[in-house]
């Protein structure tokens, strides 16, 4: 079993909000590969965990929202499809290694919906950037 610390990688998105800084454009995606990969995981895993009903229904599209403001359009892949499967099937999948969202929680001595949790600030600052942008 690996054992890793599990923070979710709100800085990024946090940093490019307060700064009005966009992560998208044409060198954004090289330098960018493996935050668009660990993003895609939780895309993935935010979708698990709506299912289980630990996020609201609604989670996945202003996470969504979030990780497009970061990336922009970005050509899917077999690797990302790869990232986000793993997610929706509830596996941590970062730079190979992978690890249950259960094993993880156990890891780190809290329960699954307590790491679900985690995303809760992403998918806020989600929801702000979707009213941003309609003009509300």
């Amino acid at each position: 079993m690996i054992k890793k610390t599990f923070q979710a990688p709100v800085f990024v998105l946090s940093l490019s909000l307060s700064l009005g800084v966009s992560l998208s454009g044409a060198g954004a995606q090289s330098t960018a590969d493996s935050a668009y990969l660990e993003r895609r995981n939780d895309h993935g895993i935010v979708v698990y965990c709506s299912s289980k009903g630990l996020l609201d229904a609604d989670a996945e599209q202003f996470f969504k929202v979030g990780t497009d403001e970061m990336f922009g359009e970005v050509k899917n892949t077999p690797e990302a499809d790869l990232h986000e499967q793993k997610g929706r099937d509830g596996i941590s999948y970062l730079q190979g290694e992978e690890q249950s969202l259960a094993d993880l929680a156990e890891a780190n001595d809290v329960s699954v919906a307590e790491v679900c949790g985690k995303y809760k600030t992403q998918i806020t600052l989600g929801r702000m950037m979707a009213k941003r942008k309609a003009g509300k």
